[in-house]
């Protein structure tokens, strides 16, 4: 059960407290005054994203603070153990949102952060909103199969979650199957063509870095005359230089002018051997080149091959060889295809045969589900003013596996006399969605053991009477579920057990939203303004006791 929901620097609320009571909770207030702020409050708890839009102006960041009591609820401890976060029978669960500048969110559980995902995994457990377009989702036929399953969650779980394995392997099994099928489509030519191009690729025994190899000899052979021509130069230059020697006589001559000097002669005459040596090596290197042509002929055809390859099978070695080896897989492949396929095929059969089994189980407790949701429903109906009405749960048959079973689900009903049952999307209109809806959730609240149902604004399209069973209907559900409930309707306030009031109120040019529980007297003040609007009279007071005076009796 939520016990307290603190809000600060949140859109139009600074720093509100609200402390909630068990049973039938209510809220009300002037259009703006910040009612779908607190709904964005409670969302958040429930891990829905945060906005920094909604930080206060001037704030740096948003709380959102709500603590529960889980005493009675095995079923959390249980989360929170796999969470690895501890927390005494005892103790309360507080959870927190702190939304930042930054768009981003931090969440908080008993002071510890988490993930979003986890917070979600905790707070769905314990509680849910209903909106005020909620009764929209009735619109959708997709909506229908997960309407009826919710009913029956618990007992649906463990069939589906083993249904949803088995599904995804058996999709897998049927890609593998179309997979290899495909690749056995003219097999033997395939086969020919990878052999063919593996013999080719192996038979040019390449070598990595052959090409970078080929390229410096087919430079070198090709511009053999300007290395002879160039080296004859050098040597000449270097035989009929006489620099060298000019500069040795003259350190000679002055030698015995400074002892230093026989230093830089020693080095000179090193010098001198070492330009000879280097002569002779020069010339012998030249010498011993010569013009192969043949050889060039056979580099340029090798050239040639490599360059071929490449364009078939790759732009570099590395990726022939790549496409060699690719090659050489499909060859398996293809070669244990057939073998393959026939396992693949017995694996797919046994996993359809397990599927159709398990889906029929599913589709049992679904049909069993929708007898009693048929009848329920129609009770719950007649109770929200919506006699005469037919209703049924349609279940048919797919043609193939689901992800969800193999029933397509769709909710027919009739809600005049004589008339023919028909698609609700195409039947109900937007205030009836709401009642079928309402009627729906408290079926649920039979069923589930959710502690807190919120919500929001559910007496959109209805009014007087049909409200005033609306208010019944919650407060019933209020009996075993902390109900909190944001509405227009005098009729719904009059019954609650608490009333809150929402006011927006402008100080030094600041608008403030203030949170207050009501007193006996000032419930009949706000029960009467909505019923009158803002000119409350002494006949519209009389009129507000007297709603909530009838609504003791509910």
């Amino acid at each position: 059960m939520l016990l307290n929901l603190s809000i600060s620097n949140f859109a139009v609320f600074e720093n509100e407290s609200i402390k909630f009571d068990k049973g039938f909770n209510v809220f009300t207030g002037e259009t703006g005054s910040g009612k779908s702020v607190l709904i964005e409050a409670l969302s958040l708890i429930l891990g829905e994203r945060a906005s920094k839009d909604l930080i206060r102006k001037g704030k740096n960041s948003a709380v959102i603070e709500a603590v529960f009591d889980i005493s009675e609820y095995e079923e959390v401890y249980n989360i929170l153990k796999e969470l690895n976060i501890d927390i005494d029978t005892e103790d309360y669960l507080i959870i927190s949102r702190q939304i930042l500048e930054n768009g981003k969110s931090i969440s908080k559980i008993n002071g510890r952060t988490i993930p979003l995902g986890s917070l979600k995994e905790v707070v769905s457990c314990l509680m849910d909103i209903y909106g005020q377009f909620g009764h929209e989702s009735l619109f959708k036929k997709e909506n229908h199969i997960l309407l009826l399953d919710s009913l029956i969650q618990r007992e649906l779980v463990p069939f589906l979650s083993e249904y949803s394995k088995l599904f995804t392997e058996y999709n897998k099994k049927l890609s593998e199957i179309d997979f290899i099928q495909e690749k056995l489509i003219n097999k033997d030519i395939k086969m020919e063509q990878l052999q063919y191009e593996i013999c080719e690729i192996d038979e040019a025994d390449l070598k990595v870095t052959e090409e970078e190899e080929l390229l410096k000899e087919i430079k070198k052979l090709s511009n053999i005359k300007e290395l002879q021509s160039s080296l004859y130069e050098i040597n000449n230059i270097l035989t009929s230089s006489n620099v060298l020697n000019n500069v040795y006589s003259i350190l000679n001559k002055i030698k015995t002018y400074d002892e230093a000097l026989e230093n830089f002669l020693s080095r000179l005459d090193i010098l001198l051997e070492e330009i000879q040596y280097f002569n002779y090596d020069l010339r012998d290197y030249s010498e011993k080149l010569e013009f192969d042509e043949n050889k060039l002929n056979n580099i340029e055809n090798r050239m040639s091959l490599i360059n071929r390859l490449k364009r078939k099978y790759g732009f570099s070695i590395d990726k022939i060889f790549e496409y060699r080896n690719e090659s050489e897989k499909e060859l398996n492949l293809l070669k244990e295809a057939e073998y393959k396929l026939n396992v693949l095929i017995k694996e797919k059969d046994l996993l359809f045969n397990t599927l159709k089994e398990l889906s029929e189980k599913i589709s049992d407790k679904r049909k069993k589900a929708a007898e009693i949701l048929e009848a329920r429903l129609l009770q719950e109906l007649c109770d929200l003013n919506m006699k005469n009405i037919m209703f049924k749960v349609n279940i048919e048959r797919k043609s193939n596996f689901s992800s969800d079973g193999i029933d397509d689900v769709e909710f027919l009903i009739s809600t005049n006399a004589g008339s023919d049952l028909n698609s609700v999307q195409k039947v109900v209109s937007g205030g009836e969605a709401s009642r079928i809806m309402l009627a729906f959730k408290k079926i649920s609240s039979d069923i589930e053991s959710l502690q807190t149902m919120i919500f929001d604004e559910i007496d959109a399209g209805i009014s007087g009477k049909t409200a005033q069973m609306a208010g019944i209907k919650m407060n019933y559900i209020s009996d075993n579920h902390q109900v909190i409930c944001v509405t227009h309707s005098p009729q719904i306030a009059s019954i609650s057990k608490n009333h809150f009031l929402i006011e927006k109120k402008v100080v030094g040019g600041n608008t403030y939203s203030t949170v207050k529980k009501l007193d006996d007297e000032n419930k009949v003040y706000e029960i009467a303004r909505l019923l009158s609007g803002m000119k409350i009279t002494e006949k519209s007071l009389n009129n507000a006791k007297d709603l909530i005076d009838s609504s003791k009796s509910v």
